[in-house]
This record gives structure tokens, sequence and C-alpha cells, in this order.
């Protein structure tokens, strides 16, 4: 009987150890594309959380359920995994399925900044195998698996191909790429005197203008490379450039010298009278040129296009000076040249060449000057010209005297003759000394004519008495 129950506690205890038996599970989780383990991924057993993975993506979880069990597994960036499983079962492979995010690949023109359309985008990377042309705002657009790095090939004719990669570490990515044109060519043109950049430079391609070049010489155009064209530079007052010039793919920046225009001229110089003044010299650019001619004509130079400055200079004559824009227009300058101003002498005299001094000296109602002890007067007077002298001198008569000044002349001197005036009082005075002199004379000679007489008759009387 003791025993019957023995057995029997025996059995009871046997079943239920074998009911309370606990059970492990080992949950993996890892990536569905490159299988690596998928580290602090989040365990559920039917919705409780329990823990989470370790660096071998594994997670070990003792039950005793004899039922299925409800396993989830989350993490960010994996889609969330959700899956009934035995519980008698002691190992569960989770493939971790990434999320997809929205990758935007914006397309730009590198040097205009401006959005390309219609360039190749092609991406590979996890998963995906896919390529795509941009619209027209230069975009297009990828859903992309998370966690990856993708290859990204960008072609555009007339632009370089570009290869980036991207790494898709969020829901959301937008990034910027620029295409370099491989068709660019830069014209750099320089003046050839000083080397200085040329703007407004006119560039012809194929005979088709293409544009003007900026203050810094240059002017980006965009051509065909492995090409040989027909090329044409221009701009006024330089020498046209042309040339057929083939273009190698390598080729970026094609420089240019540009010259000014030569153009043959002509100095004619001429008096205010329209005549020839020869011997006059001739001063370009502050350089001496040479003489004028016979004819006032210099001789043939070529001169560079632009604004140039001209002298003339003769004894006699005013200085003559101007500036003109040397453009082929005209081809002769005429230099009339005004009298110089000579260096004159004048002096005054009296009829017997004797200097007057205090003598006033005008000319065209402007006052000279006034002589000094010597009687002169120095000055300047354009040469070539006729000058009325109007002299006043207190004794002498006014008087009015027309001389010349020879044309280009640079120094001379001129003699004036001026009367002296009659002086009635001094002649009445001594007229009237003359009469009184002839008076006191005719009165002495009277008196002594009749002293004589009367000297006779004493005499006479003397001797009748002594008669008597």
């Amino acid at each position: 009987m003791i025993l019957r129950r023995i057995i029997a506690l025996a059995l009871i205890l046997t079943t239920l150890c074998c009911i309370v038996q606990a059970t492990t599970l080992t949950i993996t989780a890892r990536d569905e594309f490159d299988q690596t383990s998928v580290e602090g991924a989040s365990v559920y057993i039917n919705g409780a959380y329990v823990g989470s993975t370790d660096s071998d993506g594994q997670f070990t979880y003792s039950h005793s359920f004899s039922d299925s069990l409800r396993v989830g597994i989350e993490k960010s960036g994996y889609k969330y995994l959700n899956d009934l499983i035995s519980g008698s079962k002691t190992s569960f492979f989770a493939e971790m399925i990434r999320e997809e995010g929205i990758l935007s690949i914006n397309v730009l023109d590198a040097d205009t900044l401006e959005a390309l359309s219609g360039a190749v985008v092609k991406i590979s990377g996890t998963g995906t195998e896919d390529s795509e042309a941009t619209d027209s705002s230069g975009e297009v657009v990828f859903e992309v698996p998370l966690q990856s790095v993708y290859v990204l090939e960008i072609q555009l004719p007339r632009y370089d191909t570009t290869q980036k990669t991207v790494e898709m570490d969020q829901s959301t990515k937008k990034v910027d790429y620029l295409l370099k044109r491989n068709d660019i060519i830069v014209f750099q043109v320089k003046e050839a005197e000083n080397g200085l950049p040329l703007p407004g430079t006119s560039v012809y391609v194929e005979e088709i203008l293409q544009g003007t070049t900026g203050s810094d010489g240059r002017l980006t155009t965009y051509i065909e490379h492995e090409r040989t064209y027909d090329i044409r530079i221009q701009k006024d007052e330089y020498q046209v450039f042309e040339e057929s010039h083939f273009f190698g793919s390598d080729e970026v920046i094609y420089p240019v010298t540009l010259s000014k225009s030569l153009y043959p001229i002509t100095l004619s110089v001429y008096d205010t009278e329209k005549r020839p003044v020869e011997f006059a010299e001739i001063y370009i650019d502050t350089d001496y040129f040479g003489k004028s001619d016979t004819y006032g004509r210099s001789g043939v130079t070529n001169l560079i296009a632009g604004k140039h400055s001209f002298e003339v200079r003769k004894a006699g004559y005013e200085d003559w000076y101007n500036e003109y824009t040397i453009d082929g227009t005209d081809d002769n300058i005429i230099a009339v040249i005004e009298y110089g101003k000579s260096d004159v002498t004048i002096f005054v005299e009296d009829g017997d060449h004797k200097a007057v001094s205090g003598a006033v000296v005008k000319s065209k109602n402007s006052t000279i000057g006034v002589t000094d002890s010597s009687g002169k007067i120095t000055t300047q007077l354009l040469s070539g010209q006729d000058y009325t002298f109007d002299i006043t001198c207190k004794g002498y008569k006014d008087t009015a005297i027309t001389k010349n000044v020879p044309k280009g002349s640079t120094e001379m001197e001129i003699i004036l003759t001026i009367e002296k005036e009659t002086d009635i009082i001094f002649i009445g005075g001594m007229a009237l000394l003359i009469i009184i002199i002839c008076a006191a004379v005719f009165l002495v000679l009277k008196k002594l004519s009749g002293s004589k007489k009367g000297g006779s008759r004493g005499r006479s009387g003397r001797k009748g008495g002594g008669n008597l």
C-alpha cells in the first residue's frame, strides 16, 4: 500500500516536471541585404518587451509556454518584424527589412547654377539598381532602403560625367550636384601694346556672334571640342583677328592679342591768311616728327588708332596744339597758326633826332607806355599787323604814325618822330623885344643926331663975336 503511494507520487512529480520544464528560445536578427547583425533591436514576446539584441544580433529567451509565441522585433531604420512561432521552437532567425527613404537629387550647372534637365542619374547600392532623368527643375527622386551607401553616376551631353557616393542615413535626404561643361572655351582678349584686358571685343565663331568680352577681357562660350572653327575677333580702332582653329578636348583658354589699327596721317600748316607755313616744327604725342615743307605739309606717317596730340611750333607764331582721335575717317589734319608776338622797342624823337621823354604812346585806344629819359618804350606786339601809334607830349604836336610789324618777326625797333609846337608867346616876346631894341636904337641915334646939330651952331656964334 505504501509502495503504491510512493510510486503514484513519483509518477505525479515526474508529470509535473515535464509540464513546467522551461524552453530556451534564441532569436537572431540579421539585415536582409548584407546579413550583418542588427544590434540593439528591441524584442517583444506576446506584445511585452523582454530585451534587445546584443552585438551579435542575438537575444535569448527562456519560457515554459507550450502554445505558439508572438515575436516582435523593432529597430530604427528597419520595418517592424512581427511573427508567430511554435512554443517549442528553440531558435528564430529574423531577417530585418530596411525601411525605405526618399533620396532627392538636384543637378545644376557648375558655372551658372542653373538647373539641368535631362541629366541621366544612375543609382546602385543595397537592393537598388535604377536610373532616371532629371525633370525641368533639374530634380530626380529615388525611393531607396535606409542605412546604405549608394553610388551615383550623372551623365549629360556636353558635360563631364560625374560619380558621387551618398549615404542614406535619414528618411528624407536632398543633395545637389554640380556638372561642369566640357565644351567651354574662354576667349581672353588683350591689347598688344600694353597687355591689358580689352573689354567690348566682339567674338565670332563660324560667323555667329558669341558675345563681347567683359571688363576682364573675357568671354565664355560653349562649342563642341575636337573640331575646327573659323574664328573672328574685332573691335573698333583695332586690327581684325581671324584664323581657323582646332579646339582639342583639353583646351579651355583661347588667348588673343589685338593691335591697334594703323592709319596714314599728314599735317598741313597754314597761317591765318591760309598761306602755307614752311619749316614749322611738328610734334606728335610730344615727340618731334619733322618740319613742314614749302607747301606747309608734313610727311605721311602711320598712327595707331586712338587719341593723339599734335603740336606746331615756329618762331614768330603762336604755338598750336590740338588732340584728334585717329580712326581712319580723316587723313589730313589742318593746323592754322596765328602770328606770334614780337619784342618791339619804340623810340620817340623830335625833328633833330633828339630823344623825347614823357611821350605817351597809344595804339588801338590802348596805352602802350610812356617814354623814359632815353625816349624808349619796350612792348610786345603781334607780328604781321599794321599798328597806328598815337603820340602825345607836352610841347609837341599830337602825332599819329602807322607802322607794320613784319610777319614772323621776333624783335624789331620802331622810330616815331614828332614835331615841336610853335610858341606864340615866345615868338611875340621876341618880336616885342626886337621892337623895343630897335626903338631904343632909333632913339639913341636920333639923340646923337640932335646933339651934333646944336654944337655946330654954338661954334658959329663964338666966331662972330670975336670979330666984333
